[in-house]
């Protein structure tokens, strides 16, 4: 995988995550970015797929929410590792690394969020069906946006 792809995908994790912010009420906010996380993992693999999930991710956050940067390095950063598993399968680990891949995301933010003072629980709890659906939106995304780039792949 080529420098610029990395770059590439940071840069569009990093942007679709700024692009559409909705705030939860733990301090959070709702965004696209795991649909190009998932898309990444598809495309190019666990490593690439790691660093511009986790940094494209931080950097947004540092954004408006510095104080999540550390968490989302982690939590999308995972996220890309284990959606990297899927690149070149077919079949079940096609399917199952994403899902894996973002519900760890899911996990670490809704444990890490227990720890952060201002949150605890109660706001992490708050914010566990939103981060559901995004990453069941992120999933179905990245899946359907793999697809259509094979299908447009010579």
């Amino acid at each position: 995988m080529k420098w610029y792809f990395l770059v590439g995908l940071t840069v569009m994790v990093m942007v679709t995550t700024l692009i559409i912010r909705v705030p939860l009420p733990g301090g959070g906010y709702f965004n696209f970015g795991d649909v190009v996380v998932v898309f990444a993992g598809l495309f190019a693999g666990s490593k690439v797929s790691m660093i511009a999930g986790g940094v494209g991710s931080a950097l947004a956050d540092l954004i408006g929410f510095p104080i999540f940067a550390p968490l989302t390095l982690v939590a999308k950063g995972l996220e890309g590792f284990f959606c990297g598993f899927a690149h070149k399968r077919k079949g079940f680990l096609y399917f199952f690394a994403p899902a894996t891949g973002v519900l760890t995301m899911v996990t670490i933010y809704l444990i890490g969020g227990v720890y952060y003072p201002q949150i605890g629980l109660a706001g992490a709890l708050s914010e566990l069906p939103a981060n559901l659906i995004q990453a069941g939106g992120g999933y179905l995304g990245g899946m359907l946006l793999h697809r259509a780039f094979i299908r447009l792949e010579l």
